[in-house]
């Protein structure tokens, strides 16, 4: 793979525990507009791997495929890996019928890998429509779709109805006293560098001051350019910091630093994960 994956695949094994950031006084920052993220180690860098290829897994639709589908459809696709949110889009995934692309709202859902588009607009009735996914997609790890494929479906004459409202996460729901994360808790202050030569849990400090987080650049993007991430991105949790810091576990994410949890921690639950993710994309209150 390329020379993001060496620079941020750390070879010093995992010590601390997880979410002391929960207890960190610094802990405002996520409902706020504090940003970034972790800073580079004196970690010697791994040996190139061979990263997995980028697999299109299946389409979900508001009905199963072989029948009508709304002219409202809700479409989902699955993949292999973490896409990367900067090549989801138009040009790697089309929906139409013979005309033009039409516009969608995408949604990425990067703890189980999926994709789900809705038309901006409703879709003809009785009408067939493709979906055309490309292998300009790449997964965070910057490797492309494995093959182009296509997938066609006709609609009927029905509207689907609007989806039951999400309930309201806050942060206290998240990291609280009876948040699904406080059992990963470590101690106050394990996300901020005490003293000098120190080095913050997970190498995610949350002690610098605004500006020095605002500036920090994680690193470098598929496609070859810088990237800045907030540590949380209020509605975008594919460009929050600390979702990625979760997912390195179980995938490269390009962060810097080692993943979260610890590997001598509980692992991190995918509902636990889920709801990070909710909880951003509500706006991370």
């Amino acid at each position: 793979m390329g020379s993001i994956a060496r620079l941020n695949r750390p070879l010093r094994p995992p010590r601390l525990r997880f979410f002391s950031l929960i207890l960190c006084s610094s802990l405002s920052v996520f409902a706020s507009q504090l940003t970034s993220c972790s800073f580079p180690t004196d970690a010697d860098p791994l040996p190139a791997s061979k990263d997995p290829a980028l697999t299109f897994l299946g389409l979900s639709l508001s009905n199963p495929i072989e029948s009508l589908q709304p002219v409202n459809p809700v479409i989902t696709l699955s993949f292999s890996d973490i896409l990367d949110p900067d090549t989801g889009a138009l040009v790697a995934i089309r929906l139409g019928g013979r005309g033009s692309p039409i516009e969608t709202l995408v949604e990425h859902n990067q703890v189980e890998r999926k994709l789900t588009l809705r038309p901006k607009a409703s879709l003809q009735p009785e009408s067939e429509y493709q979906i055309d996914i490309g292998t300009s997609l790449k997964s965070l790890a910057g490797v492309s779709l494995d093959r182009t494929t296509r997938l066609t479906f006709r609609t009927g004459k029905d509207v689907l109805p609007n989806p039951a409202p999400e309930t309201p996460l806050t942060l206290a729901d998240i990291i609280g006293a009876k948040g699904q994360l406080k059992t990963f808790c470590a101690t106050s202050g394990c996300h901020a560098v005490q003293a000098a030569g120190e080095v913050a849990a997970r190498n995610l400090d949350l002690s610098m001051a605004t500006p020095a987080l605002r500036s920090f650049l994680v690193g470098t993007s598929a496609s070859g350019s810088p990237e800045s991430l907030r540590l949380v991105q209020p509605g975008q949790p594919e460009k929050s910091y600390l979702l990625r810091k979760i997912l390195a576990t179980g995938s490269f994410t390009r962060i810097i630093g080692d993943p979260m949890p610890a590997e001598d921690s509980p692992p991190l639950g995918i509902d636990a994960t889920l709801a990070v993710q909710r909880w951003i994309r509500q706006g991370a209150n």
